[in-house]
């Protein structure tokens, strides 16, 4: 049952929403968010905001100066044009940065509820999707750009995003939606078949396309919101899909990585993994790069050959992140908080919050 998943996980927010007809229980993620620039990298795990130098693997700020346990920070950091990084956490609270040295530039404080996904920054502002069925507008001091944000139907755990005129999302309620970018008016809400947990991914054509929490990879146009196409796992789909130009990679709680084509002439493959997959795919290149449950990071080329497994102490729910010639990997209950891996999967180093 998928449930018996989700038990594994070790959740820290549990919640009951309605699925196919059935009550199953869903739980915010509550494994670190990772992103990095050319000097750090920046993790939003438990009660602190880290940076960590590239080079060495040794902390240079946390935030803030004093844990508040009971209000942590799992969602994506992401960092601004103007140098800012933007954190949202369990208190309802989105944070500005200075990621240099840590310290506070601003807070916006009008959600109702946890920050889940990372933000979307694009050159007109931040788009920040909330637990509390909004869609945020914000200028890059923290003010809101719509005189009210966009309410949806259900809580928005993924990230939004955006081809310039539309911000696009989904929701536990089924439901995707395309939200204009200036005005925060809807364009159009299409239903699909299970909750969206994760984030959507744009691909060529006017296409969009999201993983549902009812085995469904689901390809939608974006002028209207109309299905294209519908793609069978053989079980959940929690984080989104990425895509490379040629493929649509995804993995599913069976632990079964799938590269679906985007035009007809590619070719499917499948590849099954040790260990149900949770976070999103890495493309790097030509090399496609996935951790899962059980603890094990996957090398595999864009063919689905040349599998090479890579063991880590701790399990691998969060998507690995690319920082130049690194690939961080942060484990849960592991013994470290953060590995950097080279393309090799040698590990560089590795950091243990304290």
């Amino acid at each position: 049952m998928k449930t018996k998943y989700l038990l594994l996980i070790g959740l820290a927010l549990a919640m009951a929403v309605v699925l196919g007809g059935c009550a199953t229980g869903l739980s915010a993620s509550s494994w670190p968010g990772v992103t990095a620039d050319a000097t750090n990298a920046y993790i939003a795990g438990g009660p602190y905001v880290y940076a960590v130098n590239l080079q060495t693997g040794v902390e240079v700020w946390r935030y803030p100066a004093k844990a508040a346990t009971a209000t942590p920070y799992y969602a994506t950091p992401v960092l601004t044009p103007d140098g800012q990084l933007i954190v949202g956490s369990f208190d309802h609270k989105l944070y500005s940065l200075n990621p240099q040295s840590g310290a506070q530039n601003w807070v916006f404080d009008q959600a109702r509820d946890r920050w889940i996904g990372g933000v979307l920054v694009t050159s007109e502002g931040i788009y920040a999707t909330n637990a509390d069925y909004n869609l945020y507008a914000l200028t890059f001091t923290g003010t809101l750009k719509w005189v009210s944000p966009f309410q949806a139907d259900q809580a928005i755990w993924g990230s939004p995003v955006s081809d310039g005129t539309n911000i696009y999302f989904g929701t536990l309620g089924r439901k995707v939606y395309a939200v204009n970018a200036q005005t925060g008016k809807q364009v159009w809400v299409k239903a699909v078949d299970g909750a969206i947990l994760g984030s959507p991914v744009l691909g060529p054509n006017n296409s969009l396309y999201v993983g549902t929490y009812g085995d469904v990879l689901v390809s939608l146009n974006t002028s209207n919101g109309s299905i294209v196409k519908q793609e069978t796992a053989s079980s959940w789909i929690w984080s989104g899909p990425v895509q490379d130009g040629t493929n649509i990679y995804v993995g599913d709680g069976n632990g079964m990585l799938y590269a679906f084509p985007m035009t007809d002439a590619g070719q499917p493959w499948t590849q099954q993994l040790g260990g149900a997959i949770v976070g999103s795919p890495l493309v790097s290149g030509k090399t496609i790069i996935i951790g899962t449950e059980l603890g094990n990071i996957y090398f595999i080329d864009n063919t689905g050959q040349n599998l090479r497994p890579i063991s880590i102490t701790g399990k691998i729910y969060a998507s690995p992140v690319a920082a130049g010639t690194l690939i961080l990997v942060a484990p849960t209950s592991g013994d470290n908080t953060l590995v950097a891996l080279d393309l090799n999967g040698v590990t560089k180093w590795s950091f243990k919050a304290k």
